[in-house]
């Protein structure tokens, strides 16, 4: 292991928000069977892959009167045929059973391919209105056909509230897009196809017991009001889903507040940056109040969790676990200085080496003063293989954590508080690194031995090697 070189990155990601419209058709079928990666058969967290079906709808304002859509009175196909007959009359289902008074709508087994032109960029798919609760049966698959669109959602939650999505699997046409490229500069990123998409001023939404995979761009994206409207996009759950093969994201947070993201089996996210299981960027929005927990990740090539803007953020109880055919470009735990969270209870485990050297938690700054919106705390979390690297900020609190075969290393940091960590690693001053830190640290150990760090209010170097 080497630290010599923990460069000094400016995290730059690119969450191109398009907005979205419906109409027309294209017909682009494929009956290439989707193969999806493997989930861990002995997955640690409490979520196992199993969709329980929905006993209660956790909001009273949907009624519990239930329609089972009747495929042949609405003449829906539900042989991955017809995309367009297929979106419109399951639309039409939809909407007569809402305006009927039914809160509970079931989607029978099937596999029901969805899409249809709605402008130059974007493909339509289903959307939701509020107070209900669309079930799907746990056969039932609704899979968006290959398009050439930059942006797509598979279903679309727009400005709306009491809405529950359960059941089923939902599938994005990665393996099959048309790379089109944009008339203004040429590029085929396309990487705004998605699977759900909940925006505007959308509160009260559950998706659970889901599986979500191979989306152009994210599983789940969250779009609030633009910055400095007095509403946004807040009280979202997200648990017990499957988040599997997506191209850019697992789930991405954009401007949301209150936000659950717990008990999910999130992996193989790959294809396009930044990779992410869950990312927090708020692109002029506000990201606050998001808890994180009790989550298993693996195989996210960019990397866990990433948040570069979000307020009071709770990551907690979760397993980030490189994989073993897997190898992270970031690294499992990003933030930014202009972030600020409480990170504790979490296994992290790196195998190979990142861009950013073995750092399984990293802080990512710049030259801007040593300011942080608040004190980050990182507490008791397990990290293996790897270690924490903190550089240009401030307000830090680290106490209480296992670096196995791991590193602590600080650059220009200050009111820094180390207490109680314990770091086994065969070199001393690879283990525990200072540059221009102030602070206070009690209670640290090096291989099990008690370790002194003499940090005070005056800036201080230990083991600092260039």
């Amino acid at each position: 292991m080497n630290l010599k070189n923990i460069p000094i990155i400016v995290f730059t990601l690119s969450l191109l928000m398009t907005s979205c419209g419906e109409d027309p058709a294209i017909s682009l079928n494929d009956n290439t069977p989707i193969v999806l990666s493997d989930t861990d058969p002995n997955n640690p967290n409490p979520f196992n892959g199993v969709m329980d079906p929905v006993t209660t709808i956790p909001y009273p304002e949907i009624s519990s009167n239930e329609y089972i859509i009747e495929l042949d009175r609405w003449d829906i196909p539900n042989d991955r045929q017809d995309p367009v007959k297929t979106t419109n009359n399951l639309q039409a289902a939809i909407d007569w059973a809402i305006g009927e008074g039914y809160g509970i709508i079931r989607l029978p087994a099937g596999n029901y391919l969805i899409g249809k032109e709605g402008n130059d960029i974007y493909y339509a798919g289903i959307t939701l209105d509020s107070n209900v609760a669309f079930l799907l049966d746990k056969e039932a698959v609704i899979e968006m056909t290959a398009n050439d669109k930059w942006n797509y959602c598979a279903i679309a939650i727009r400005n709306k509230s009491n809405v529950v999505v359960s059941g089923g699997m939902i599938l994005g046409d990665r393996d099959k897009h048309v790379y089109t490229p944009r008339e203004s500069d040429g590029s085929i990123v396309h990487d705004e196809g998605h699977l759900i998409c909940i925006e505007g001023e959308s509160k009260l939404i559950t998706l659970e017991n889901l599986t979500l995979a191979k989306a152009n761009g994210d599983g789940v994206l969250l779009v609030g009001s633009p910055k400095g409207e007095e509403q946004k996009l807040t009280d979202i759950v997200i648990r017990r889903s499957n988040f599997s093969d997506n191209r850019r994201q697992g789930v991405s947070l954009v401007g949301s507040a209150n936000v659950l993201i717990e008990k999910n089996e999130i992996h193989h996210t790959n294809g396009t940056s930044p990779q992410f299981g869950v990312d927090l960027e708020g692109a002029g929005r506000t990201n606050e109040n998001i808890e994180i927990r009790d989550n298993y990740f693996h195989n996210n090539r960019g990397g866990d969790i990433v948040n570069t803007d979000g307020k009071n953020v709770l990551v907690a109880n979760n397993i980030l676990l490189q994989g073993e055919d897997s190898q992270y470009i970031d690294g499992p735990l990003v933030y930014w200085k202009n972030a600020d969270m409480t990170v504790e209870n979490n296994s992290i485990t790196m195998r190979t080496v990142s861009v950013n050297n073995w750092n399984g938690i990293i802080m990512y700054s710049n030259d801007n003063a040593k300011t942080n919106p608040a004190t980050t705390y990182i507490l008791n979390n397990t990290l293996n293989n790897c270690g924490m690297y903190m550089y240009k900020g401030a307000d830090l609190v680290i106490k209480e954590n296992f670096m196995d075969n791991g590193h602590l290393a600080f650059k220009e940091m200050e009111n820094l508080t180390l207490e109680n960590n314990k770091v086994v690693h065969d070199n001393e001053c690879w283990a525990y690194r200072f540059l221009q830190v102030s602070g206070t640290a009690s209670g640290n150990t090096y291989n099990n031995q008690a370790f002194d760090i003499p940090l005070s209010n005056t800036p201080w170097d230990g083991c600092w090697i260039n």
